[in-house]
């Protein structure tokens, strides 16, 4: 049995599971300390061929250095503000009773929004287990 390209696009396309937050938010720890790792490497270079060390880029080190610092910059900042969100959400998620965690509910369903799809999920596990709707 063949399938027609069209099928197979259709099965590619509709049928794939999506990811229901940007891509941004999904891997946003991994790609932060990715740009963090980058930024540094660009600095190290930029700072090689100012200096004179291991690379001669002709001038362009100074460029590169430049957009090190502001990686490693972006980086840093966003690694840290995802650990803190993270560290937020398990401390509202630990709250045993019920009027607690609801008065905090708003703010729990922002922070999971803000984090991957996983803690969407626990945010409806733990809604469950309260007996919230």
């Amino acid at each position: 049995m063949y399938l027609s390209l069209s099928e197979i696009l259709n099965t590619m396309i509709f049928d794939s599971p999506r990811m229901s937050k940007p891509l941004t938010v999904e891997k946003g720890l991994e790609l932060s300390l990715i740009l963090t790792a980058v930024g540094a490497a660009f600095l190290l270079i930029g700072l090689s061929d100012a200096m004179g060390w291991w690379f001669e880029l002709n001038g362009w080190g100074f460029y590169l250095g430049a957009v090190g610092v502001l990686s490693l910059l972006v980086g840093v900042i966003w690694s840290i503000s995802i650990v803190q969100r993270v560290r937020k959400f398990k401390l509202m998620m630990m709250e045993k009773s019920k009027a607690a965690f609801v008065r905090s509910l708003d703010d729990l369903e922002y922070t999971a929004w803000r984090l991957p799809s996983k803690y969407d999920v626990l945010v409806m596990k733990k809604k469950n287990e309260m007996g919230v709707k």
